[in-house]
């Protein structure tokens, strides 16, 4: 029996009429439903004469930097309606974390531009969900019991290539694909023809920086708001663009109990203590048994993580009701799975992308692949490899985890908006082969948090790094 107050912050689409958990808010548009957890969000979409058209799910940023509250009507524009580039036009004006289910003429589900609020679907069931155990087992949509074991989830940090899931029959909306709710299959809305050519560093960065900013404002005006913040990139480059916010913003650091997060946690406290931030370090606690099955339980296995999945009971620590800004998919401009010897002209195969998720190299997953790298439109390697970082290891794997941390409060990508995506693979193979873009924001935006190194351990920490590997060589010889 499914606890469904357990599923936080989730939903279901369906369509003919399904009765919703008892526990979740229920919404008709006539043969549609969306059931949602209360704590999810969802906004009507109306077209003219206030008629409804489908909602908007999660957490969408307005063009104006306004988090939209529960309960909203946002009017669709009648091009919207009749145009499907005016269409998405519209939806990927919005950031944050969210989805669209459109009816009417355009009978579609869009998820964000890293499927941030994380979905996937059962054609034959015509049901849309956050996770597989919203989707009811039938002859079709069992378990694939030997691919799990395979990949080792959640003992492993593999993942299910690509649209693959844990169950047959039970697809994942990929960023860049809508649903086709017709036919039930998807399609690659995004790109449609090679990418653009080289822009302006300086302007992308600027830009960039706008939006993070724009993101960022909009979530700590609505909501109480943490940033995880590491001895990284990432973390720090968020911090940047959050200097008007910082005062109001909460800093925390796991210690979970390996080298990188000892690090993470003294160059954290040293960058709050001088410039006066608060800031808590969640102590190193063993992972409770119930904590790490019901991480596991949201997502309902669909990948894994390890260091979070271990750390799960320190985030409980945390108060609950925040928003927490998480710094993914900064790694898509620093070249993250490029390799030295690719150039633009390398050929990216199937095996190489599901060697990548640490997935067997069988029939199905390579078939994947193959269709995978025939939607896109460009042969250009370095332009393959991000396109895949986004819609694998964000939207397949980042996304995911997303519904396992929250309590209830909610995860946000500040970096999610189609402007930055495009800004940031349209920077130079060069300069994302040097992976400048965060130093360059934080050195635009707030240029004293570069006086720290970068995943590097200082001072003490260091030297106690050295001692340990010094004693670990003498045991061994």
């Amino acid at each position: 029996m499914i606890d469904f107050k357990r599923l936080i912050g989730q939903f279901v689409v369906s369509s003919g009429w399904r009765p919703g958990p008892r526990q979740w808010v229920s919404d008709r548009i006539g043969d549609w439903q969306l059931g949602r957890h209360p704590a999810l969000p969802a906004m009507q979409l109306v077209g003219a004469e206030d008629r409804p058209v489908g909602w908007l799910i999660g957490y969408p940023i307005s063009e104006a930097g306004t988090l939209l509250t529960d309960g909203a009507c946002v009017r669709v524009p009648a091009p919207a309606l009749r145009s499907e580039a005016e269409l998405e036009e519209f939806i990927y004006a919005f950031g944050g974390r969210f989805a669209v289910v459109m009816l009417g003429a355009h009978l579609r589900f869009y998820v964000d531009p890293y499927g941030s609020l994380s979905a996937l679907y059962c054609a034959h069931q015509r049901i849309i969900a956050s996770t597989p155990n919203l989707i009811p087992y039938d002859e079709a949509s069992r378990d694939r019991v030997d691919l799990a074991l395979a990949i080792g989830i959640p003992y492993t940090d593999g993942m299910y290539p690509l649209d693959m899931t844990p169950r047959y029959g039970v697809e994942r909306v990929l960023p860049n694909h809508y649903l086709d709710l017709r036919a039930w299959r998807t399609v690659r809305h995004w790109p449609k023809r090679p990418l653009e050519a080289e822009a302006s560093v300086e302007e992308a960065i600027a830009d960039i920086a706008s939006l993070v900013k724009r993101n960022i404002g909009a979530v700590v005006a609505a909501t109480p708001t943490y940033l995880k913040l590491t001895a990284g990139w990432d973390s720090r480059m968020l911090l940047a663009c959050s200097k008007e916010w910082a005062p109001r913003l909460e800093l925390f650091t796991a210690e979970i109990g390996d080298e990188g997060a000892a690090t993470d946690c003294d160059t954290a406290r040293r960058i709050a203590k001088r410039l006066g931030l608060r800031h808590r370090v969640l102590p190193r606690e063993q992972a409770r048994d119930e904590d790490l099955e019901e991480w596991m339980f949201r997502i309902g296995y669909s990948t894994s993580e390890q260091r979070g999945w271990r750390a799960v009971t320190m985030y409980k620590r945390l108060p609950g009701g925040h928003a927490v800004l998480a710094g993914n998919a900064g790694e898509i401009a620093r070249a993250y799975y490029w390799n030295d010897a690719d150039a633009e002209t390398t050929e990216i195969t199937p095996e190489r992308l599901v060697a990548h998720c640490d997935c067997p190299l069988e029939e199905e997953p390579l078939q994947r692949a193959r269709a995978w790298l025939d939607s896109v439109p460009t042969r250009n390697a370095f332009d393959i490899l991000d396109l895949f970082m986004i819609e694998q290891d964000v939207g397949g794997w980042a996304s995911v985890v997303q519904y396992a941390e929250c309590d209830p409060g909610f995860a946000i990508f500040p970096l999610c908006h189609r402007g930055i995506v495009e800004r940031m693979l349209a920077l130079p193979a060069s300069y994302r082969r040097m992976g400048r873009m965060a130093q360059d924001i934080i050195a635009r935006e707030w240029p004293a948090l570069l006086d720290w190194p970068v995943n590097r351990p200082i001072g003490a920490t260091r030297i106690l790094f050295r001692m340990k590997r010094a004693i670990k060589k003498a045991r061994l010889t």
